[in-house]
């Protein structure tokens, strides 16, 4: 069985369970138990706490790429955890940058005195973490890449270029009959996460977990063309985070039973 616990995530629920705009998952799976993503700072542990999770018996944590909803958290993690490595995409310190009103960049990448800790291991490629979990990035296809990308950039020297998320990485958890897809943001399109990851394992996803990055997309016709694209695809869909309510209500009324939304609090048991 793989158990699925929403740490930190957008809405909440539950009265003990504090929302924040960010993503926290904590996953036992093939006899492990670790983060996906660690949330805007110290929000993460706090919950953790209220929903009967000890940080320091994670034995690593993985963030996603390299944003501060999602790896805000690494320092807070490291310090109450003093064994578990990090691991994040070699691109993930990256200067990464939102596009505000009136042209304003605000930074939204990760601590940069974290930068040469000796515990956060850096990732490219395909890696097995351990048997049934496997790690990627790399996406190349362009298929439905979501409009809100174009608000987000990187620092190359003096100069802001859209980013082309290459510090965006992904698991698939191998367990049994189910091949579990796990993504925070799905910058780089979740059709196309999702394909690469059925190319890597050459099995058939049956569940993913993923924001979409839709949140303020105002694109009825987007939104449907996605969602009837995920519908083709025969497996089971928890999104969150970036993904927005609205959107989500456009998703869910095409989509029907296949996909659920995953509230801070939420545990999702796969078997």
């Amino acid at each position: 069985m793989v158990r699925i616990s929403v740490i930190v995530e957008n809405n909440s629920t539950k009265p003990n369970i504090i929302a924040e705009h960010g993503l926290s998952l904590y996953i036992e799976a093939c006899g492990h138990q670790f983060f996906f993503d660690l949330g805007q700072g110290h929000l993460f542990a706090q919950n953790a706490v209220s929903m009967g999770i000890n940080v320091a018996d994670a034995e690593f944590a993985i963030v996603s790429h390299g944003h501060y909803d999602h790896g805000g958290g690494i320092a807070n993690f490291m310090q109450l955890n003093k064994t578990a490595k990090v691991y994040l995409h070699s691109d993930g310190f990256g200067m990464h940058y939102s596009l505000k009103d009136n042209n304003f960049y605000k930074y939204i990448g990760l601590d940069q005195t974290l930068v040469n800790h000796k515990r956060i291991e850096l990732t490219n490629g395909v890696l097995q973490l351990a048997n049934g979990l496997t790690l990627f990035s790399g996406i190349q296809n362009n298929n439905c890449i979501s409009p809100a990308n174009n608000l987000i950039f990187k620092k190359v020297g003096e100069c802001y270029i859209n980013d082309n998320f290459t510090h965006e990485q992904s698991l698939i958890i191998s367990d049994g009959n189910n091949t579990i897809l796990l993504a925070g943001c799905a910058h780089s399109g979740i059709l196309n996460i999702i394909n690469k990851a059925q190319q890597i394992t050459q099995r058939q996803i049956t569940h993913v977990l993923s924001g979409f990055h839709i949140k303020g997309v105002d694109n009825k016709e987007f939104i449907s063309k996605m969602a009837n694209q995920l519908l083709q695809i025969n497996c089971k869909y928890y999104t969150c985070h970036c993904t927005g309510n609205e959107q989500y209500a456009q998703l869910k009324a095409i989509m029907g039973n296949r996909i659920e939304y995953a509230t801070a609090g939420t545990v999702i048991e796969i078997e």
